[in-house]
């Protein structure tokens, strides 16, 4: 019979994700002899080889890859029984780290992480912001527990799950020029403005594109002014003058409501943007990860359901 102990679990899924012995030790606070002896023990038990070792680098085996997906889940399942049995979702503490696209990290996040910090005030947060391709990237790769997205990118890797709606607009500047031009019926006008648009990777990027050819624009002949690698610097500079863009109203809302620029509403069913979590299948999230994820669900669904009454 194999038997499995915590400890050479917790070095073993260290090693991997750090990719070292001496940081693994450090990260469970034992010597590396330690560690060193955690995964020969559990290779002896197991009867198969899970680490290539050598002196540059720590490579997995594909056995140990797979055995690597099952330990981590262990490993949570383990802490989740703990909480679960101590009753700790009411006082839990921690941090929680989260991969997140332009607008959900600078625009979502920040709404709804004040109201989460009410109720865990010993929960942190670390918010790592890059566009949605690599967010999905990341998620594959192990890298972080889930990401929150503006765009499904397939993959047969991870799975999405809806978190709320919003809608895609042209914003302008709030000039004489376009308040005399933003009434017209058609939209042809923007082919002699300049158009300021998100990196290739962008979730904004790969919805607007979409949303050009259903309107019967040509995107070809959109006149690019510049590329902006975050939403903020789009819609600042759309306020100073520079161009149009095409945005979440999520991200313009505080610049349309202060008259800052102008929007123009797109009538089109493609012109609702759904943002999401995204996980890697076969991999179980963190208890402390699942209590964020649950207080958002119940958050959104709560604020949309007040918005539309």
């Amino acid at each position: 019979m194999i038997i499995l102990d915590f400890k050479q679990l917790e070095a073993y899924v260290q090693v991997v994700e750090l990719k070292s012995f001496s940081k693994a030790a450090e990260s469970i606070y034992v010597s590396q002899p330690s560690v060193s002896a955690y995964i020969n023990a559990l290779e002896q038990e197991l009867e198969i080889q899970l680490i290539f070792r050598s002196t540059k680098e720590v490579l997995v085996t594909k056995a140990g890859s797979l055995f690597y997906e099952y330990a981590k889940n262990i490993l949570t399942l383990r802490d989740t029984s703990i909480l679960q049995v101590k009753k700790l979702f009411e006082c839990t503490s921690g941090e929680i780290c989260i991969l997140a696209s332009s607008v959900p990290s600078q625009y979502i996040l920040p709404e709804i992480l004040p109201e989460f910090h009410k109720e865990y005030p010993n929960i942190s947060f670390n918010i790592i912001q890059t566009d949605s391709a690599d967010v999905i990237k990341c998620i594959e790769s192990q890298g972080f527990e889930f990401g929150f997205v503006g765009a499904k990118i397939e993959t047969s890797k991870c799975y999405y799950e809806h978190v709320l709606s919003d809608k895609i607009v042209i914003i302008t500047p709030n000039s004489e020029k376009y308040r005399n031009i933003i009434n017209s019926s058609s939209l042809n006008f923007l082919y002699n403005e300049s158009f300021i648009v998100r990196e290739k990777g962008s979730g904004t990027r790969l919805k607007y594109e979409e949303l050009i050819e259903n309107l019967g624009l040509d995107i070809r002949k959109l006149r690019v002014g510049a590329t902006f690698s975050n939403t903020q610097s789009i819609i600042h500079a759309v306020s100073k003058g520079l161009g149009f863009s095409i945005v979440s109203y999520l991200s313009a809302e505080f610049y349309i409501k202060q008259n800052l620029v102008l929007s123009i509403d797109i009538e089109t069913p493609l012109s609702q943007r759904d943002f999401y979590f995204v996980f890697k299948k076969n991999f179980m999230i963190s208890p402390l990860s699942q209590v964020f994820i649950n207080f958002a669900y119940a958050y959104f669904q709560n604020t949309q359901q007040i918005n539309s009454a």
